[in-house]
């Protein structure tokens, strides 16, 4: 008997939703409640002085350079943030450009807005990440950074990325925001390019609600990201020219979750990997799918489940037949581009003069409109996304399996 989809009357399979897509709140406890009650205790949840200051924040940016393998880390108020100190690290100002690709989020692109620089966007293959066959093609004299996203926990092909920017003397800032945990050959993500950023926002694997924070290895890059995340001043160091800076500062509430949080990492992203594995054996086959690969020499974090199918048509009746099985899927960022945000297509920007794309130090050229990116174009259309969590049991992975199997039996192309 051919079960009959719950959006046409069907019985679902399942009775209730997934668990939701909050991986590092999902396995909040009692150590966070003791971590922020260390710090509500001291009356002191600014990071640089108080009554009785507990080094939260210190204590956190130590843990994930240490885990990451890299000489500096600097913690702030939000992965955007961080992206646009690291932006200021770098140099790139009026004048410049930063490819970026052309499936994201938004914050890479109104952060290269925030530093004045023009965003130039790039394809993106299969693994929806920045393509390094198109790569080399978007770069110009102007270019002054390259911003790679490792999208939902996979990584780029790093190798082909470095070459290129190392051939052409441009640094690499690794958007990590979605990948904490991810290696490509063994090294982690974030590790690879000049400076590396991350997010701890709700939705990402380690979280502080709000949060980010960046690193490097390169200790003048590190001096200049500190200014810039602190109104110019260097209060632990010494070192570098002063300039103006902003106020980005993460708060010692923040730095104690992100430090308890940091200690569940590891068993989240087994617990993850390990659901990711077998619902990929299970829906491997089915016909009509297509499953977003991973490249050779990478390891994700099993955040997601992304598959493609036929047509942009299929896609938007696949995810909402998933939705009425109670198994949540989505398009991802609404299954379009850089085109869809009326703010990046019109390159409208916070006040009417229109900078930095009418700036007189920009001589170059760009649009958004669509058909820049077709291949991106194309691969968003027809993308369903699955988000996971760590807290799945045998029986979640299973109805996610069963649920694709039976949604991709009834619906047509």
């Amino acid at each position: 008997m051919v079960e009959r989809l719950a959006i046409e009357g069907g019985r679902p399979v399942r009775e209730e939703p997934l668990p939701p897509p909050y991986p590092g709140a999902l396995v909040m406890g009692e150590e966070e409640k003791r971590a922020l009650l260390e710090v509500i205790e001291s009356r002191s949840p600014f990071r640089y002085y108080g009554p009785a200051p507990q080094g939260k924040v210190s204590e956190f940016e130590a843990t994930v350079a240490a885990r990451l393998g890299v000489a500096h880390a600097l913690a702030v108020t939000s992965g955007t943030a961080a992206l646009k100190v690291a932006l200021v690290a770098l140099g790139v100002g009026p004048g410049a450009e930063v490819v970026v690709p052309a499936y994201t989020f938004i914050a890479c692109v109104s952060a290269v807005v925030s530093a004045r620089a023009v965003p130039v966007f790039a394809e993106v293959d299969e693994t929806m990440n920045l393509s390094p066959a198109d790569l080399e093609s978007r770069i110009t004299r102007r270019t002054r950074a390259i911003m790679p996203v490792h999208l939902q926990g996979v990584p780029c092909d790093m190798d082909a990325i470095m070459e290129i920017a190392d051939r052409h003397g441009i640094p690499v800032l690794e958007d990590c925001a979605q990948s904490l945990g991810a290696t490509w050959r063994g090294r982690e993500v974030g590790a690879i390019g000049r400076i590396g950023v991350f997010s701890l926002q709700m939705n990402k694997l380690v979280t502080a609600g709000e949060g980010g924070f960046l690193v490097t290895d390169d200790r003048d890059l590190f001096l200049r990201a500190v200014r810039a995340h602190d109104h110019g001043y260097l209060r632990e160091f010494s070192g570098g020219t002063p300039f103006l800076g902003e106020n980005h500062r993460m708060s010692e509430l923040a730095g104690a979750l992100g430090v308890v949080q940091m200690g569940k990492l590891d068993g989240m992203l087994a617990a993850m990997k390990r659901a990711k594995r077998a619902i990929v054996e299970g829906i491997r086959g089915i016909d009509g799918l297509t499953l977003r690969p991973v490249p050779e020499g990478a390891e994700d974090i099993g955040t997601s489940v992304i598959f493609f199918v036929p047509t942009a048509k299929k896609a938007t009746r696949f995810i909402a037949a998933l939705d009425a099985e109670n198994v949540g899927a989505s398009a991802m960022y609404g299954g379009t581009v850089y085109d869809a945000n009326p703010q990046v297509k019109d390159m409208r920007t916070a006040t009417p003069e229109g900078c930095p794309f009418t700036c007189s130090l920009y001589q170059g050229r760009v649009s958004y409109d669509h058909g820049i990116c077709p291949r991106a174009e194309d691969l968003a259309g027809r993308l369903v996304y699955i988000p996971l969590a760590p807290t799945f049991t045998d029986r979640d992975v299973e109805d996610v399996v069963r649920a694709v199997g039976k949604v991709a039996a009834h619906v047509p192309d």
